[in-house]
């Protein structure tokens, strides 16, 4: 292991295992509470939005051209609008992202089913293929049930996702920790 990488867990696994629990945690809240976490996921992207638009417009400036600086700035401005209206209106902001987050599921595990076809008989082709037939199902989930999927559906995902970014957190930390009593 990288001499930085090893000083580094060694001092960061409590905040690492602190986060990583706060993550777990969160994931769970979201999970029991999907409603809650999908207004909450849509507020929290509206903001994104708004400060990446404020981003864009800073970059618009270094445009060659009025054209393109006329470009650059009506992105900007729609990309500030979207995050307003998700800020404003979280609830229908809900049924966008829940009909977005359907149609990319669909797509990404109909995807990977065709990489892992393409690729049969190589190491890792199966998991690929599991991975897409999980995608496909959560997408046809999510979309046939629509619109009552935005009721829950970010919820449930976002609450999964945190609480697998809180077990790699806290397995990160355990090996601070370890590295840590070794000296």
């Amino acid at each position: 292991m990288d001499p930085e990488v090893r000083a580094g867990l060694q001092r960061s696994w409590k905040v690492l295992m602190g986060v990583g629990i706060l993550a777990i945690l969160t994931g769970c809240f979201a999970i029991l509470v999907p409603a809650v976490a999908s207004v909450g996921t849509a507020i929290f992207i509206g903001w994104v939005l708004i400060f990446v638009g404020g981003f864009l417009i800073a970059a618009a400036f270094s445009a060659h051209s009025v054209g393109s600086l006329l470009l650059r700035l009506l992105w900007a401005a729609l990309t500030i609008i979207v995050g307003l209206w998700l800020i404003i209106e979280p609830h229908n902001g809900t049924l966008t992202l829940t009909f977005v987050l359907g149609v990319y599921f669909l797509f990404m595990g109909v995807t990977r089913i065709a990489v892992a076809f393409m690729g049969r008989g190589q190491q890792g082709a199966g998991l690929i293929g599991l991975s897409g037939v999980c995608g496909l199902l959560i997408g046809i989930l999510v979309l046939v049930k629509f619109p009552s999927s935005a009721d829950w559906a970010i919820g449930l995902l976002v609450g999964i996702d945190l609480i697998f970014a809180g077990w790699t957190l806290t397995s990160i930390a355990l090996v601070g920790k370890d590295l840590a009593k070794r000296g």
